[in-house]
Formats: structure tokens, C-alpha cells, sequence
């Protein structure tokens, strides 16, 4: 099972969103985002399943964060997510 990205791989490449919406429930986090490299994905708003729900307490709507994505059972799936600087 694929797990969490490591914060030392996943530094290099962080995307910038604005917390939108979490669903708990549904271990889902609704992200306003830059371009993500990595998946070739202009900015947009939509939502990501979460590698480790845990992430999701951490934090809320409006917040803003840095985030790191990848496609597991392909879905992009947030594997790294914190509080933007």
C-alpha cells in the first residue's frame, strides 16, 4: 500500500491552494489551486481524495496551504498537505 509522500520528497514539489470545503465523511478536501506540474493540471477548483484522513484535521475553509498530489488507484489523491507561510 502506498503511503504518505515523505515531506523531504514532496518539498520540491508543493502546489499553493485555498482550502474550499472538506468532507470528513468522504475523505475529501475541495482546493482552489495553482498548476500542478506533476499531473499537467492548470488551476482550478475541485475536489481530491486524501492519501490519510488524519491530514484533513489539521486544517479548514480558507485556509491556505501548500499540497502535494499524485494518482493512486487513478484518483488524484493528496499525499501532502500543509499550512501555506
Amino acid at each position: 500500500m502506498k503511503t504518505a509522500a515523505p515531506a523531504s520528497q514532496a518539498a520540491g514539489m508543493l502546489t499553493d491552494a485555498v482550502v474550499q470545503k472538506i468532507d470528513m465523511a468522504g475523505g475529501v478536501i475541495v482546493l482552489k489551486h495553482g498548476d500542478i506540474p506533476n499531473l499537467a493540471m492548470p488551476p482550478m477548483t475541485m475536489g481530491f481524495d486524501v492519501a490519510d484522513r488524519k491530514m484533513l484535521d489539521q486544517v479548514k475553509a480558507g485556509d491556505k496551504v501548500k499540497f502535494h498530489v499524485e494518482v493512486m488507484k487513478g484518483k488524484p489523491t493528496v499525499t501532502h498537505l500543509e499550512a501555506a507561510r
